[in-house]
């Protein structure tokens, strides 16, 4: 029964690093994230209730597990192995040093029947890079890098960057482990030019991730820095759907331009820049009356 006890013990982790968050988070909100109703959820994490696999893959996409996370625990249930194509790259992203990050259509994980198991070589670096593009602190550093008077020192870097050290080593070790930064014997840091790429359901996972990691940043800068510091603003409009993409080149240009104003003249700070385009009303689906 040990797959039973990972998934007890995962899903007892993830609720409690919620509720580190936000102390008002509850197990019924955990029941929407996971895609389960609040009773069956407290009886998995209660030992009450066992887990099928199917169910197990699930709750992998629902928690948006990193490729060698999913594969440990996917690999104790007791039925036919998942398997996934040699890793063949469908997706890219550009190089590192580029912060921004869009969605991908939604793509499931690993598939059953598939020709031959995932190597552990590259489940590993599949696991730093999903990291890489999941956690904010790795293109942070990276634009840290490009600040005057940047230190390679990690207590340095830590600290401008609000991380704690283990974390800072951590994503500095992640992005040396793909070659994105070189380290010289004498420990000094250097961004490389190695192009970053990864599988498409990698990709749609960590960028979704990533974005529930910025609802945080946002709600942190929100409570810490003055109105002096930072920006937030929104605008609610009345707009034709098939205006959508034509929105998003425009917002794909303004970044590119805000980007080349604002990364001018003596860079001493990194920040993010965060835009989000997001529907209030319920898509029409032609219910509504004419």
């Amino acid at each position: 029964m040990k797959e039973q006890l990972a998934i007890q013990t995962l899903m007892r982790n993830r609720y409690g690093e919620l509720r580190a968050k936000n102390s008002s988070y509850s197990i019924r909100a955990f029941a929407r994230k996971v895609g389960l109703n609040s009773g069956a959820l407290s009886g998995i994490i209660n030992g009450k209730r066992n887990v099928s696999a199917a169910l197990a893959r699930r709750i992998c996409d629902r928690l948006m597990l990193d490729p060698q996370e999913r594969m440990e625990l996917l690999g104790l249930f007791p039925e036919k192995r998942n398997y996934q194509r040699s890793p063949s790259v469908q997706g890219s992203h550009e190089s590192l040093g580029v912060s921004k990050l869009s969605e991908s259509s939604e793509t499931p994980g690993f598939h059953e029947g598939d020709e031959r198991p995932l190597e552990a070589t590259y489940l590993q670096l599949s696991a730093a890079q999903f990291r890489i593009v999941a956690e904010w602190q790795h293109f942070a550093i990276l634009a840290l890098m490009r600040t005057e008077g940047f230190s390679s020192d990690v207590h340095w870097i830590a600290k401008k960057l609000r991380l704690s050290q283990t974390k800072a080593e951590q994503a500095i070790s992640r992005l040396i482990s793909i070659g994105t930064v070189e380290k010289s014997t004498d420990g000094t840091l250097t961004r490389a030019s190695k192009k970053f790429r990864t599988t498409d359901d990698i990709a749609d996972v960590s960028v979704r991730r990533s974005h529930e990691e910025n609802f945080d940043l946002l709600k942190a800068s929100l409570e810490r820095d003055s109105v002096k510091e930072r920006d937030f603003t929104h605008d609610t409009l009345a707009i034709d759907p098939k205006n959508i993409g034509m929105a998003k080149e425009l917002i794909r240009k303004f970044q590119d331009e805000f980007a080349k104003l604002v990364e001018s003249g003596n860079r001493t700070e990194v920040y993010r820049l965060s835009m989000q385009f997001f529907p209030l009303s319920n898509l029409d689906n032609g219910d509504n009356p004419k």
